[in-house]
């Protein structure tokens, strides 16, 4: 009977979620002269970006819009190539995968929130090397974990956070499989011992636990947490839009409609207004940051709010070539580096603009795998060798500051 209970639910569930059908994700070629055209074809059509670099642009198309896309296109004679044929095509395969009774986490597929917080909690139980706390609550209550590695008292500290994008579910499972690597490697792999004999590691796995508990129940490809103010017309803020630092500003949105909507104020959402706490409060003692998201294949440090370069920019290159080399010495994934706002699109109010402001020079942001074949819905058999060169360039990076 519970069994049927289950299997019930779990088609009632299926029958609920939002239907990509028909989707596609074009590649637009898109240079300098033509991006103020392509920006206001963004918002004529309501375009989803899902990837941009110095030279194209992905974007998800409604195959309502489809003509008109096309038609806005040649009229300024912008190459377009179709990346995903049918977007719901990878979703069917990625919740065909999930629609499952809950179980532990394993590290070579995707896991619910649920899973997730349990896996947590059990090692902070059973493991003397590490310690959870919860940053706070999220706008649902559900907890913004933060996990401790420590094999010795008195060293500095080094935040990695995955998951503020709801829809890039191989940054959680990136800081999953970094976890286990390091528990069971320490003493064992040189790596993770050095690291860990180094320093203290914060891993907060999932930066928007009602964001990716959504894109479980509901909307595989949402984004931003799930708050909605009375004047909004939509829901969600993009949390990677919303941290005190030049709020407002370039790469963000005042429509909530917007994937890029910065809120109503800086720090305005629950889940932001924690984790600023916690990097304010650890920066003395904090090494680097690093802020995990995908895709494009790329490492990236401040600024994003503009294209001015940090006195620290050459560092920054140095310890970014040494990450980059490592990393791609694992599986041979190729990698660019460079600041945001230039490497990538100009973003403000993000979490490593906030980290370097309030102390932590050495903060990066990286975009994992792919460059578009899959985009967001990475295969689960991808996992594991990404994390493997995740893990291994942001070693060397830090061994390296």
């Amino acid at each position: 009977m519970i069994r049927t209970l289950v299997l019930f639910a779990v088609v009632a569930l299926a029958s609920a979620r939002v239907s990509y059908e028909g989707f596609q994700v074009w590649r637009l070629e898109v240079n300098q002269e033509q991006k103020p055209f392509f920006n206001h074809m963004l918002q004529k059509h309501n375009l989803d970006v899902w990837a941009e670099s110095r030279d194209w642009i992905d974007v998800m198309v409604d195959p309502k819009l489809r003509h008109g896309v096309m038609s806005s296109l040649a009229a300024k004679a912008i190459h377009s190539t179709v990346m995903i044929d049918n977007v719901q095509t990878l979703i069917d395969r990625d919740y065909k995968l999930i629609d499952r009774e809950p179980r532990d986490v394993v590290f070579d597929d995707y896991n619910s929130f649920e899973e997730i917080e349990a896996y947590l909690a059990g090692l902070a139980e059973t493991d003397d090397r590490t310690s959870l706390r919860s940053l706070g609550k999220s706008v649902e209550g559900r907890d913004l974990w933060q996990l401790t590695i420590s094999v010795g008292a008195g060293k500095e500290g080094i935040w990695v956070d995955c998951g503020i994008h709801a829809r890039e579910w191989i940054t959680p499972a990136t800081c999953l499989w970094g976890i286990n690597y390091l528990l069971t490697g320490y003493g064992t792999d040189p790596d993770a011992t050095a690291l860990l004999d180094a320093y203290d590691i914060y891993i907060l796995s999932v930066n928007n636990p009602d964001g990716y508990a959504y894109t479980w129940s509901d909307d595989r490809l949402w984004r931003k947490n799930r708050n909605k103010y009375d004047e909004d017309v939509c829901y969600g803020v993009d949390l990677n839009r919303n941290f005190d630092d030049h709020f407002g500003g370039d790469g963000t949105s005042d429509n909530s409609c917007s994937q890029t909507y910065r809120g109503p104020s800086a720090a305005s959402e629950p889940e932001t207004q924690v984790v600023q706490a916690a990097i304010t409060e650890l920066a003395p003692s904090t090494k680097a940051l690093f802020s995990i998201h995908s895709y494009s294949q790329l490492w990236m440090y401040p600024f994003g709010y503009t294209s001015d370069l940090p006195p620290e920019a050459d560092e920054f290159d140095r310890i970014s070539a040494i990450g980059v080399e490592a990393l791609t010495a694992v599986h041979g994934t190729q990698y660019v580096y460079g600041p945001v706002s230039t490497t990538i699109y100009p973003a403000a109010s993000t979490t490593i603009d906030y980290s370097y402001a309030v102390g932590i020079t050495q903060s990066y942001t990286l975009e994992l795998r792919d460059t578009g074949l899959y985009g967001f819905e990475l295969p689960a058999e991808q996992i594991e060798p990404t994390a493997e060169e995740t893990w291994a360039g942001l070693i060397a990076a830090i061994l390296a500051i």
